[in-house]
């Protein structure tokens, strides 16, 4: 069962290589490859993305205690971030 939590300052790292591999290999097939390169860099700096994750306070979805997902839903209802890993993207759209 996936369990919904509030973020933790210690998800920053791993929220990073979801996002980094979900733009990398999904959204990838919707963007150029500038867009991709220049929304998820192959170097980046984790003080700014830690600062970021901080700020917008995703919830974060796991199953069986590993990082599968995560969104933030803000006071003024924006969702800047929602994000799931790819193979669990899959195994919804199977079900279908």
């Amino acid at each position: 069962m996936i369990k919904i939590r509030q973020y933790q300052a210690k998800d920053a790292k791993a929220l990073w290589h979801l996002f980094f591999n979900t733009v990398r290999a999904v959204n990838a097939r919707d963007y150029a490859q500038a867009q991709v390169e220049a929304w998820a860099p192959e170097s980046f700096d984790m003080t700014v993305w830690q600062n970021k994750m901080n700020d917008i306070q995703p919830f974060v979805a796991e199953l069986d205690c590993v990082v599968v997902g995560y969104c933030d839903l803000q006071p003024d209802g924006l969702i800047d971030h929602f994000f799931a890993i790819m193979n669990i993207k899959v195994k919804a759209l199977e079900g279908r």
